[in-house]
């Protein structure tokens, strides 16, 4: 049983995290890359959370800005960050990271483990991996303040996998005395292919573009932003997400029935299939905000680091995307980059040349022939 957690992101999840493992009993370490945004912590003597995980204040027992203090000793790693961030974390965690110690990526996308694993490799580790990552953050949630966070739904099921799969009921085991609700899934192909983010958010902030721009964000994302227009787009993204699934010999829920497992919208609106109506029942996400700017993880992570990996899949497997690189087209055009060269390739995640018929293999083995240069 972990006892001491290293939790690496000080943001809206990571706070959370922080707080919550607190409040339950466990030795937490928050660690930021800028100590900057740990002051605030300090000053107020811990964080302040409230709730669906309950409310309390948490003296969080280490706060710090040195990456090896947080993470020496400790019986979990868990990241809780962007995807966009993962590589990064990799290369510096690579000298201080200990053999077979567990990293739990929380969540970790699409292909976020093998993103992961692969620099990881890259950097010049080369003790045993023990690399794991949940489909989805377990908490939705927002920050009040630099000291204030604010849970709006903990997640009542969170598909898991591991990365060498072959470690995934020892992974689960560790992870699911922190979050009960993580359910073992084969391979990371599992869990990458139920992020529902990269489902919903590029269609929703692209085509809302001109309002966000207009109001600066002044609406609310999720329930004004949905339109029955919008829906659609999201509908067409999850038919061709499940084509790639079905190429690729993994079977993978519809977004409705994804968003309601995770406690987001009602039977009655799941039963429906309708992006639109889930949305629109969606209880937990109505009172966000939208995005202020462009310039935002719904552009740059779920479209760089959700939809390229997927078109990256669907062209292993030989299924059609339209709709996904239409997104990724218009998304580089929206924000002048260009994500389909800089979103995480199939090169990123050690799967450059691989074939089809091997890939479930290299999953389980975590033997990935791009994973070390």
């Amino acid at each position: 049983m972990p006892t001491s957690v290293a939790v690496l992101g000080a943001g809206n999840g990571g706070l959370a995290a922080a707080a919550d493992l607190t409040l339950r009993g466990f030795e937490v370490r928050l660690y930021s890359r800028r100590s900057e945004s740990l002051e605030p912590i300090r000053k107020a003597g811990g964080i302040r959370l409230d709730g669906a995980a309950g409310s309390g204040h948490a003296a969080v027992a280490t706060l710090t800005d040195d990456l090896g203090t947080a993470v020496s000793g400790a019986d979990l790693v868990m990241l809780v960050v962007p995807a966009t961030a993962l590589a990064g974390y990799a290369a510096a965690l690579a000298p201080v990271l200990g053999d077979g110690q567990p990293v739990f990526l929380n969540p970790g996308g699409t292909g976020g483990a093998l993103a992961f694993t692969t620099e990881l490799r890259r950097s010049g580790f080369r003790g045993e991996l023990g690399v794991c990552e949940g489909s989805t953050l377990t908490y939705a949630c927002r920050r009040q303040d630099p000291a204030t966070v604010t849970i709006s739904n903990l997640a009542p099921a969170v598909p898991f996998a591991a990365f060498p799969g072959k470690r995934g009921e020892e992974l689960r085991s560790v992870v699911a005395e922190l979050y009960p609700a993580v359910t073992l899934q084969r391979s990371v192909l599992d869990t990458g292919l139920v992020n529902i983010n990269a489902v919903e958010h590029p269609a929703q902030v692209l085509l809302n573009t001109g309002w966000i721009e207009h109001t600066r964000g002044d609406f609310y994302f999720y329930r004004e932003g949905t339109t029955e227009s919008v829906g659609r787009v999201i509908d067409e993204v999850d038919r061709e997400r499940l084509g790639i699934a079905a190429a690729l010999g993994v079977t993978v829920p519809t977004f409705a029935e994804i968003f309601h497992q995770a406690g987001y919208t009602t039977a009655e609106a799941a039963a429906t299939g309708s992006a639109h109506a889930c949305l629109q029942a969606s209880e937990a996400n109505w009172w966000f905000r939208s995005p202020s700017t462009m310039d935002h993880r719904y552009v740059h992570e779920d479209v760089g680091f959700g939809l390229v990996p997927w078109a990256g899949w669907a062209r292993l497997g030989g299924v059609p995307t339209p709709t996904i690189d239409a997104l990724v087209t218009i998304a580089s055009a929206v924000s002048g980059r260009d994500y389909a060269q800089e979103g995480l390739t199939m090169d990123r995640m050690g799967l450059a040349g691989v074939d089809v018929g091997e890939l479930d293999d290299l999953l389980q083995s975590g033997l990935l022939p791009g994973g070390e240069r």
